[in-house]
């Protein structure tokens, strides 16, 4: 009797991969590093987090403390729980292994993150298998006339200027309906004007991948059509590191002063004119600010029966700060006329 071949069942660490826990539980992460001079090293260590996302962030975190330049790459993990078996002698976990995993997993107390080195067999270009210009030839699409598509998709196949007005049927292309190519051209029109002709987020809205969606616009108009109606917005200019301007900055400013640029140079008449502008603009400032104490000086004595003390209680000032201010407004009120001091 044949037995009915079914889906191969998922690992227990397919879901624990995917699983967020109430609390820690120990990873161990195989990963290789590279560094900047471009060489590989492979490691091994204990991870202690909630879930398998956060131990690899934990871990790049840590190793980029070490060294920035530093990346990772072909992360692998799996947690370690009561039926965890090694990998090379197909044995459980005992106590002893549980308390070497417990006091070298991290974060610890110490922040030392213990990395077990793990040297690549003779040959291997990385920690799975190894890969030389034999092994490669014969691999991937060939060109030419020896092309699978052309092969076995030939007569079938269509350029991107030939699908317009036609449908793909799964089998072959067909004229499509009109009224259809209409509806759909229509809905992607749409959906650009509500998201500012952008094409991702518009694909998104009608809920389809960006590739598709272009697809899809080409086959309903030309490229140049859609371009010139609904013409895409500009991208946006990759941000520039304060590092990188600054020496882009420095090259610039050294080239104009190996061309005879003079720098700072100037004109004295211009620099007069300058400098009294200035000075009436600070002028200017200054008598109006002067001008604005004088109703809060009169007001201020007026309720206190012109004396200058109880005047400047009242505005919670310091009493020397009040006689300046009257010091400084005599150009618009004569205080001691207007507002001679009382008789004790």
């Amino acid at each position: 009797m044949n037995k009915k071949r079914g889906r191969k069942p998922r690992s227990s660490q397919y879901k624990f991969r995917r699983q967020t826990f109430p609390f820690n539980q120990y990873w161990i992460i195989y990963y290789t590093e590279l560094y900047s001079d471009n060489t590989e090293k492979d490691f091994a260590v204990f991870i202690k987090a909630r879930s398998y996302e956060l131990a690899k962030i934990i871990l790049k975190d840590r190793v980029k403390e070490d060294d920035r330049s530093t990346k990772l790459k072909a992360m692998n993990g799996y947690m370690l729980h009561k039926d965890y078996k090694n990998i090379n002698n197909q044995r459980s976990l005992s106590m002893a292994d549980w308390d070497s995993i417990r006091s070298t997993a991290f974060p610890n107390l110490q922040n030392v993150l213990l990395k077990k080195f793990i040297p690549r067999p003779e040959g291997y270009t990385n920690r799975f298998n190894k890969s030389t210009a034999a092994n490669v030839k014969g691999k991937g699409f060939k060109k030419g006339e020896e092309n699978w598509s052309r092969q076995n998709r030939k007569g079938i196949y269509l350029s991107i200027e030939d699908r317009k007005g036609k449908k793909w049927t799964g089998a072959k292309w067909v004229p499509w309906d009109k009224e259809e190519m209409k509806h759909l051209k229509n809905k992607i029109i749409e959906a650009l004007i509500l998201h500012n002709n952008s094409r991702s987020k518009a694909a998104k809205h009608i809920g389809i991948g960006r590739t598709s969606l272009y697809k899809n616009m080409l086959r309903c108009e030309s490229r140049d059509w859609w371009t010139k109606n609904y013409p895409p917005p500009k991208p946006v200019p990759p941000r520039v590191s304060s590092e990188q301007r600054s020496q882009t900055q420095k090259q610039v400013m050294l080239q104009r002063k190996i061309d005879g640029k003079k720098f700072f140079e100037r004109d004295e008449e211009i620099e007069a004119k300058r400098l009294r502008s200035l000075r009436l603009s600070k002028a200017k400032e200054r008598d109006k600010y002067r001008e604005s104490l004088v109703p809060i000086i009169k007001k201020a004595l007026e309720n206190n029966n012109n004396n200058r003390g109880k005047a400047a209680d009242s505005l919670n000032i310091k009493r020397a700060t009040f006689k300046a201010w009257m010091q400084r407004t005599k150009a618009w009120v004569d205080w001691s006329k207007e507002y001679p001091k009382k008789a004790q």
